[in-house]
């Protein structure tokens, strides 16, 4: 029978390299739950983001958006001399300061749709304050222009269960995009086109921005290869399903099919 003799130094630091194997796990454990995200799990409840529609279209937004930049007039004046129809996504903050540019985009023919009206992230806000946002931009965008709109696109595309909850059963329809042309990144005109152009796909709801100095060259050059590629272009609430249309977990609007 053999006896092994251990001497201390070897127990010693046998111990101190436990301690630090134990140590790392615990550490690596911890980072890795710093590292998920705190906001909640995946929302159930989806805004449409894009439409499953057998008709080949898609539809233009342009939301409204804060400084001093404003090329609204240029992207009338796009539309106009390509006879194509966008929607509006106008903040109340937004409208306030631009009169004029509001007043246009109303006698253009064109929809408008609601951006919020102070454009604060709605999960950060309770349901009465998501609500009592939403009403306040409804009601300016009907005083100011006449659109009894229902279609609300929420601030920064944020969202939770709550948010779309509490706009569905206040009667509101959420609406987000499934294709962002990146104008707000400051690309020009050829890639901002290039980003729509070359993705596309019919039911897409394309957003672009209104204080993007390349926006209405870029539009311009949208709309034409768009048409080359056999789109029709609609406004956003003819391209929505009326109906029983579900929402499904991609953001698709779609008919039930069992």
């Amino acid at each position: 029978m053999r006896i092994f003799v251990v001497k201390k130094n070897t127990l010693i630091r046998a111990a101190v390299f436990a301690l630090l194997i134990i140590g790392a796990i615990v550490y690596t454990q911890l980072a890795l739950s710093d590292a998920r995200p705190v906001s909640s799990p995946t929302p159930e409840l989806m805004p449409i983001c894009r439409v499953d529609t057998r008709e080949k279209a898609v539809a233009l937004t342009i939301d409204t958006a804060f400084g001093d930049a404003d090329y609204t007039q240029e992207i009338l004046d796009v539309l106009d001399s390509e006879s194509a129809k966008a929607t509006f996504f106008v903040m109340g903050l937004w409208a306030n300061q631009n009169a004029k540019a509001l007043d246009a985009i109303a006698k253009s023919g064109n929809e408008i749709a609601s951006h919020s009206m102070n454009h604060t992230r709605y999960p950060d806000l309770t349901a009465e304050e998501i609500i009592a946002d939403a009403n306040a931009a409804k009601k300016l965008i009907f005083d100011k222009t006449g659109f009894d709109t229902s279609i609300i696109r929420m601030p920064y595309g944020a969202f939770d269960d709550k948010t779309i909850a509490a706009l569905q059963e206040e009667g509101y329809i959420p609406v987000k995009w499934s294709l962002d042309s990146r104008d707000w990144k400051g690309y020009d005109a050829a890639k901002i086109a290039d980003n729509v152009l070359r993705t596309v796909k019919s039911g897409d709801i394309i957003m672009f921005q209104n204080n993007v100095a390349a926006t209405p060259e870029a539009l311009s050059a949208v709309i034409l290869g768009l048409r080359e590629q056999g789109f029709n272009i609609v406004p956003l609430s003819d391209l929505l399903l009326d109906g029983d249309a579900i929402v499904d977990a991609t953001g698709t609007q779609r008919y039930y099919i069992e």
